[in-house]
């Protein structure tokens, strides 16, 4: 089912690496997220670590029939990221079918981004071979951890597959690509942004002023630089960690998954800084001490902030490292560094803004007790994974950056002042509108919040969520939402999602018990007109408030 008139403003994006996905119906997410083939024969792209990009299946169909395999394969950059594949297949799956599994490396060519650079350029691609009753547990590895190759990628080796050959490599071998120039000042411009966006209007210059692009890394997805920053905390230390606050979701499955244990806390509130203490001060008593504590500022989708001064007292009390993903509020809006350990985010989102590049980032903190530690390792084992062609479309993109997120919370504050007021309504079907703004958090999300220039004030970012006080009332405010329905966020198009609906469609009751009740829509603004928006808004809320007006309709 489609809707009648396209939605506002900027279309969906037509690019081959678009990662957004367009299913304008309640019913239809939903039977997505249950998995009715209705739905999955007929979507053609979708979120790539959920939904293999058909540029990413051909290549691994290519590979197959060029070693007359009837298995299947799943393709990555690295020895590493393969590797561990197989690992998390044996640890998982059947242990007979985990015996077959076999890692090749395929050698091909493929073009530079910069044709006056070089003729062409060598790929190593790590072919993971598995029998095809090992996919559930391949499919949650790539889909966890964010590590296969990306569709632009998958796009330049499909010309050259035909020719392919199992190539030997040393095991120590670690360039996957061959450097070119114009990657190398991709790569260099996007980690000198960063810290230039970081030691824009600090909280506190002092813990910015010894960061370099040095301190950057890069990776393919969010989720792979968030797996990777578990992987350098384990070398670290080895021990527990801690998730503070109700986090993206796969975060804490990923840390939950890859152990050895974590201890969540999924309110982030005063009470449960508490409840933190009293469990670090009892393993001190026992030489004991967590790895790291894991938070987000604000967190999604709830957009909650815990209070960073007393998480950071605890940290250097106890000698743990804070790790923080500030994907939601950005670089441009709120600053980490005066209680982060490691700031990590999903460049994918607002830093790249149009839905066309996967990415993400590791900074480490100079001025933090463990920086030469966490310095060491990362320069003993880091390898750059990301291909030279979404570096560079990720460049070219997040030149916009600060331009894009002023329109985005202008658009969010205002539409969100607006629907707050509405909720309070007498006949209102919202019942709670989830935003910094109007969080019990509200001080704890300003207190990081970096300081005006004239060149941008910060704000509160651009996602928010509401919550409606039936399923009936949220299905036809999404379905009555003149705006592109999917996952992601930060992208130049407002995207609508039944959050709960989709992501925890198997763990209501699990999740509802931290406030994410199955009535949620989260919403992602984009660049769209401010005042089409919010007229867009209004009609759709009108169409929920028809629902809690009318009680036999309500309940058919």
């Amino acid at each position: 089912m489609a809707l009648t008139t396209p939605p506002l403003g900027y279309p969906v994006p037509t690019a081959r690496h678009a990662v957004s996905v367009q299913l304008p119906t309640w019913s239809d997410m939903c039977d997505f997220a249950a998995g009715d083939p209705r739905v999955k024969s007929a979507q053609r792209t979708g979120y790539p670590r959920s939904f293999l990009h058909k540029d990413v299946v051909e290549v691994s169909n290519a590979i197959l029939r060029r070693f007359h395999s009837n298995d299947s394969v799943l393709v990555y950059l690295s020895a590493a990221s393969a590797s561990a594949c197989r690992t998390a297949m044996e640890k998982n799956g059947d242990k007979a079918a985990a015996s077959q599994i076999v890692i090749r490396v395929i050698e091909a060519n493929i073009n530079s981004v910069d044709q006056a650079d070089l003729a062409g350029s060598l790929v190593y691609l790590h072919a993971v071979f598995f029998p095809k009753t090992l996919s559930p547990e391949a499919l949650t590895f790539w889909r966890l951890t964010g590590l296969g190759i990306s569709s632009r990628l998958a796009e330049a080796c499909l010309k050259y597959l035909g020719s392919v050959r199992e190539a030997w490599m040393p095991g120590t071998m670690t360039a996957q690509l061959a450097p070119t120039k114009s990657g190398t000042v991709s790569r260099n411009r996007v980690c000198t942004r960063i810290v230039d966006l970081l030691q824009r209007a600090p909280l506190d210059p002092q813990a910015v002023e010894g960061l370099t692009a040095d301190d950057v890394y890069l990776y393919q997805t969010g989720m792979a630089a968030i797996y990777h920053v578990h992987q350098l905390l384990l070398a670290w230390r080895g021990t527990e960690s801690v998730v503070f606050g109700f986090p993206y979701e796969l975060t804490l499955k990923l840390l939950e998954e890859y152990g050895p244990r974590t201890r969540f806390y999924g309110f982030g509130t005063e009470e449960e800084i508490d409840d933190l203490e009293a469990y670090l001060a009892l393993e001190a008593k026992e030489d004991r001490t967590v790895q790291a504590v894991w938070c987000e500022c604000p967190s999604n989708p709830l957009l909650r902030t815990p209070n960073y001064a007393r998480l950071r007292r605890l940290a250097d009390q106890y000698g743990f490292a804070i790790v923080v993903d500030e994907t939601i509020g950005s670089f441009a809006n709120v600053d980490m560094f005066g209680v982060a350990d490691i700031v990590v985010t999903s460049l994918t989102k607002s830093f790249n803004g149009f839905a066309d590049v996967m990415a993400g980032s590791i900074i480490l903190n100079p001025s933090k007790p463990y920086y030469q530690d966490l310095k060491k390792l990362m320069s003993l084992n880091y390898a750059s994974e990301i291909y030279d062609g979404d570096i560079a479309q990720l460049e070219l993109n997040s030149r916009s950056f600060l331009a894009r997120a002023t329109k985005i919370n202008t658009s969010a504050s205002s539409l969100v002042d607006h629907l707050y007021a509405q909720s309070k309504a007498p006949n209102s079907s919202i019942t709670a509108v989830y935003y910094p703004t109007v969080c019990w958090s509200t001080e704890n999300y300003r207190a990081q919040m970096r300081h005006n220039t004239p060149e941008f004030n910060p704000g509160y970012g651009g996602l928010f969520t509401l919550e409606f006080d039936t399923v009936a009332a949220s299905e036809a405010f999404f379905n009555a939402l003149n705006v592109h329905k999917g996952p992601s966020l930060g992208a130049q198009v407002t995207l609508a999602q039944p959050y709960v609906q989709t992501v925890f469609s198997k763990e209501k009751p699990w999740a509802a018990k931290y406030g994410l009740r199955e009535t949620i829509v989260r919403i992602s603004v984009g660049l769209e007109n401010q005042e089409e928006l919010l007229k867009a808004f209004q009609v759709a809320v009108y169409e929920a408030d028809k629902i809690k007006l009318s009680p036999l309709r309500s309940n058919l």
